[in-house]
């Protein structure tokens, strides 16, 4: 039972700090629904460094004077290391609830926290189920993030039961964030929620300088070979220099992410699924990350048997090779899911750039998040345009939270900071908004076309997945699929009720499974659910095919 005394121990005792005029206010107003026992749904907008942590912390402590219970929700345990030791450090008794629990330790958490022993539970999405006996108030710290929303059976959002929870047991729930989820944020401006606003940081550091480098300048001279740009090997350079250090955010694994002959134009692809597949050099495979197929990376191409197959593309693997390669003299780290694969490495990992052992931390979003080392100044964002164009209507919205999440990493000591985007389109929007930390102006813009299209959150939406081995008898069940759906929402009496499909998946096939989509759209959630249920009470399909109905979905791919 080692693991689970490591989790509730207190290594030191941690004095509250002074608040400031707005999270003085924040508290305030999250203290008043606590003292009235109302729900109550609180939207914290804070830039990044504001304080949103310690407001939590306070609101809690007054949870805790009176003998109740809180739940702490954080995106993913393991990448949030500072949070759990601020918690440890704070309250007497805290269960940290993550993966890595066995059943064992995990039931032992259970029982303690039904016995009203524990003060807090922090934990990722699931410990909004834990069975607090005397709940006071619910936090979800990085609301936005999608790993809130579970995509296997059973699929939930735990921004939604959170909600639910906090409603029945009359408790305030409190949504933190620098950069809310749409229907969040909507949901604020109607008066659904409270909005609370921490517009600076904490002892008013100001926030990073961010400059765009357009990528279609040097890649028309052909001035840049490497994923590192000119300017950013300078900034680089120059911090490195001065003793800081600096972050590097590629949000795409492995080493290449293209194989393809250059003398017949065949790509290397998954045979399971319709993607390429990505080299990974350390281990001289390429790789599907999608059902994680592998096999050895060529040397020829199996169609034409041409010699000179041609890797393209970046990945973080090749971003290291050119880090250690032009900045030979300092030391590179890179943290994605295929080096921090064991219990603890992440925690390990930022302990040694915290101690400044690292001087280039490199990697995928989970350095994006939750990371306060104030040393660091200068962030780099590779290639901000991972995910503009995917086909997914929360495209723009990704884009704006990552590079706002990643450039708020610096700037956070007395040194100050600056952040480089490197993009290949520097007037978009979404970039635009995030250069200069204005979520307003990004919100302003995205809005008013969800509702145009009729997306959340004007709107609830169910997606179907329907899955087969046959394209062509899989078509046939979503063709039959879409006609019930048709008749049930037509009498919903709904004018900007629809029904979309079907059409095959943005990713077709997948586990040898041919993919197509449905998706179904009505103002009233409620009554599009039940259109939904009685649509497919009597649908009966082969044992070949399986069909999902997922509710308000964050991933469309």
């Amino acid at each position: 039972m080692r693991q689970t005394e490591l989790d509730t121990e207190v290594p030191r005792r941690e004095e509250n700090l002074q608040l400031n005029t707005r999270q003085r206010q924040a508290l305030d107003a999250i203290l008043a629904s606590l003292r009235a026992s109302r729900y109550r749904q609180l939207l914290l907008h804070g830039v990044t460094g504001s304080g949103k942590t310690e407001v939590y912390m306070q609101a809690i402590q007054e949870v805790v004077s009176y003998g109740r219970q809180a739940i702490v929700l954080v995106p993913e345990i393991s990448l949030t290391p500072q949070t759990k030791s601020r918690f440890r450090a704070r309250f007497d008794s805290v269960a940290v609830l993550h993966s890595h629990l066995s059943d064992v330790e995990r039931h032992w958490h259970w029982e303690r926290i039904a016995a009203g022993e524990i003060q807090v539970v922090v934990g990722a999405r699931s410990a909004v189920f834990a069975p607090t006996p005397h709940l006071g108030l619910i936090v979800i710290d990085e609301e936005h993030e999608t790993s809130f929303k579970q995509d296997s059976a059973p699929r939930y959002h735990a921004r939604e039961v959170a909600r639910y929870r906090a409603e029945c047991e009359q408790v305030p729930l409190v949504l933190g964030s620098a950069t809310p989820a749409l229907e969040s944020w909507h949901a604020a401006l109607t008066g659904e929620a409270e909005l609370i606003e921490l517009p600076d940081r904490v002892m008013n550091l100001p926030m990073p300088a961010v400059q765009t480098i357009d990528l279609r300048l040097s890649a028309g001279r052909r001035l840049d070979r490497g994923a590192i740009s000119r300017q950013l090997y300078l900034a680089m350079r120059d911090t490195l220099n001065d003793g800081g250090q600096v972050i590097l955010l590629l949000n795409r694994r492995g080493f290449s992410t293209h194989i393809q002959c250059p003398s017949c134009g065949h790509a290397v692809r998954c045979p399971r699924c319709e993607i390429d597949l990505t080299y990974h050099k350390q281990d001289v495979t390429a790789i599907c990350h999608h059902c994680d197929f592998t096999q050895p990376a060529p040397n020829h191409c199996e169609k034409c048997n041409f010699a000179g197959i041609r890797y393209t593309g970046i990945g973080t693997q090749r971003l290291e090779a050119e880090v250690r390669a032009r900045f030979a003299g300092h030391t590179c780290l890179r943290m994605d899911t295929d080096t921090m694969k064991k219990p603890g490495s992440h925690e390990a990992a930022l302990d040694k750039f915290r101690d400044g052992q690292i001087d280039i931390l490199l990697g995928t979003q989970m350095i994006a998040k939750g990371l306060d080392f104030p040393n660091v100044m200068l962030v780099g964002v590779v290639n901000a345009d991972m995910a503009l164009h995917l086909p997914d209507f929360r495209a723009a919205e990704r884009t704006f939270q990552l590079v706002t999440q990643v450039a708020g990493r610096t700037g956070r000591g007395a040194r100050g900071g600056r952040v480089l985007v490197q993009t290949f389109e520097p007037d978009n929007p979404a970039i635009q908004a995030a250069i200069r930390h204005d979520y307003g102006l990004f919100a302003a813009g995205e809005l008013p076309l969800r509702e145009s299209l009729h997306y959340p959150p004007f709107a609830s939406m169910v997606r179907f997945v329907i899955r087969g081995p046959s394209e062509p008898q899989t078509l046939a069940f979503a063709d039959d699929l879409l006609q019930r759906l048709q008749d049930q929402v037509e009498l919903l009496g709904d004018e900007h009720a629809r029904v979309l499909g079907p059409a095959p998946a943005p990713i077709p096939k997948t586990h040898d499974l041919y993919r197509f989509n449905i998706q179904c759209h009505a103002t009233d959630g409620a009554a599009l659910r039940e259109a939904v249920r009685r649509a497919t009470r009597r649908l009966a399909a082969s044992d070949e095919i399986a069909w999902i109905a997922d509710v308000d979905p964050v991933n469309m791919l």
